[in-house]
């Protein structure tokens, strides 16, 4: 009997501590709903932006598809070029990649700056601030705009590149 009820006496600790956390978690599982629902609400003032950034989201993941496949035509001349030892024409192009470092320079800028600028739009956002997060998402889509086209200049670079190489 002494020893049930050091037993019983720590098992109703643990147990009550349990039950404690469990109500505070369904407590902030609520307010977690609570607020996606609302972001959802604000969200529905702003569906054609949201379909244009899909798109230009859609379109980016192309146009680096495409970077993607000349780049391992170029990595494949580079091998054939380095059997051969040709290294005066490996070398003979160095202008052509540093307008490519250039453009990838640029390319970070952008993206650094579309990056802040969606993280205010989302603390606009946050702060019910519909006309704030409605200029945030167009400098955001502009920002993704000129960053495509950024890519597709990258990527007409690559054309160049290739046909040099060839």
């Amino acid at each position: 009997m002494k020893k049930f009820i050091p037993l019983a006496l720590a098992f109703s600790v643990l147990t009550s501590g349990a039950i404690t956390v469990s109500a505070a978690n369904q407590e902030k599982i609520q307010v977690e709903s609570h607020k996606r629902g609302q972001h959802f609400k604000q969200m529905k003032n702003f569906e054609e932006q949201v379909h244009k950034a899909n798109a230009l989201k859609i379109e980016r993941l192309e146009i680096q598809k495409e970077i993607v496949k000349k780049k391992d035509q170029l990595f494949d001349l580079h091998v054939k070029a380095g059997e051969k030892n040709v290294k005066e024409k490996r070398s003979s192009h160095k202008a052509g990649w540093q307008e490519m470092k250039q453009i990838h320079q640029e390319l970070r800028t952008l993206q650094s700056q579309a990056h802040e600028t969606k993280k205010a739009m989302h603390d606009a956002f946050r702060a019910n601030n519909e006309k704030l997060a409605l200029e945030k998402m167009n400098q955001w889509l502009s920002l993704n705009e000129k960053i495509n086209n950024k890519l597709s200049e990258k990527s007409a670079k690559l054309d160049e590149v290739l046909a040099k190489h060839k």
